[in-house]
């Protein structure tokens, strides 16, 4: 209000100002928000129960909106509910100013598709045509006569195709093997095209010459740093669903399901000599950086030229 749009306030002024949204929240209803994306959710076995805190929720979230002068977008607001159920069952219908909220079978929160069963193949199939895109793209800087040379052209593929299949890949990385292999022949594409070699290629030795793994192990690589990262920051929401481990037993049991990332990636960790405890907890200073005593530094050798000052002089 009163900020001219684009102007260089406008997004740390709504970042404060929205981020109270997150005390008008229910006992019990867990909230994501990241700049103007805002996301709640409740867990329960019972449609009703989910109905009753959520909705309670919505009404406190538009008394809070209207304080505050904001008002939530109609269009965009969306409900899913993620189920494992086969059978028949009801939706939720939730009441957001009187309209109530759609229910959609797959949208899209931070550049990932989600799904009902959470299975990732729409925002894979969806990655997949990103991907040919930019390999058209490729495919002409990779003129034979006046195209780009290997070099190049392999960190054209690492900034236009490897990192799109890089984001979110800790997320959709729990799909099924078979959804995954879906991704396989853009790389090796892409790699055939940066090194000019024939289609009949093996794809490893495109990887060897490419210096560039599988896109298994890199997944595999990515969940690593992530959970590393994680396990120094216990106050992360998402730390006790990576290294609790609580389900580890039920996915034992059903060795057809697919565990999700903290049961998949405890092998790999375990490989490389992890140990949790050891973990240094991260922590944010209690002192503001523009209270903090400035280093004094000594500027008397600035005046004099570097040639002509003793080594001596220079080191001390």
């Amino acid at each position: 209000m009163g900020v001219p749009q684009g102007n260089i306030l406008s997004v740390t002024l709504f970042g404060l100002k929205i981020n109270s949204i997150v005390k008008a929240i229910s006992p019990g209803v867990e909230c994501y928000l990241y700049v103007d994306d805002f996301l709640i959710c409740y867990r329960s076995k019972y449609i009703h129960i989910i109905e009753r805190h959520i909705q309670q929720c919505l009404n406190k979230l538009w008394d809070w909106a209207d304080t505050s002068g904001l008002k939530f977008s109609s269009s965009k607001t969306v409900c899913m509910h993620f189920c494992r159920l086969h059978k028949l069952h009801q939706d939720p219908l939730f009441i957001l100013n009187g309209s109530a909220i759609p229910v959609f079978e797959e949208t899209k929160f931070l550049g990932i598709i989600f799904d009902r069963k959470l299975s990732f193949l729409r925002h894979i199939r969806h990655l997949k045509d990103m991907c040919t895109k930019a390999l058209n793209l490729l495919r002409v800087v990779a003129h034979t006569t006046w195209g780009a040379d290997h070099q190049t052209l392999i960190h054209l593929c690492r900034s236009l195709i490897r990192s799109k299949l890089d984001y979110g890949c800790v997320v959709y990385g729990s799909a099924r093997g078979s959804y995954l292999r879906i991704l396989d022949p853009i790389q090796n594409h892409a790699l055939r095209l940066c090194l000019g070699a024939y289609r009949t290629s093996p794809s490893s030795s495109l990887s060897v010459l490419a210096n560039e793994p599988p896109l298994y192990i890199r997944r595999k690589r990515l969940s690593m740093q992530y959970c590393l990262k994680l396990s120094s920051t216990a106050q992360n929401p998402a730390y006790s669903g990576v290294f609790a481990g609580k389900f580890k037993l039920a996915f034992d049991c059903k060795p057809n399901q697919i565990p999700p990332l903290g049961i998949q990636v405890q092998p790999h960790l375990h490989a490389i000599g992890f140990k949790q405890k050891d973990t240094v907890q991260s922590s944010i200073s209690t002192t503001p950086p523009w209270l903090l005593d400035h280093p004094r530094v000594n500027f008397d050798l600035h005046c004099f030229r570097k040639e002509d000052t003793p080594l001596e002089k220079q080191i001390s």
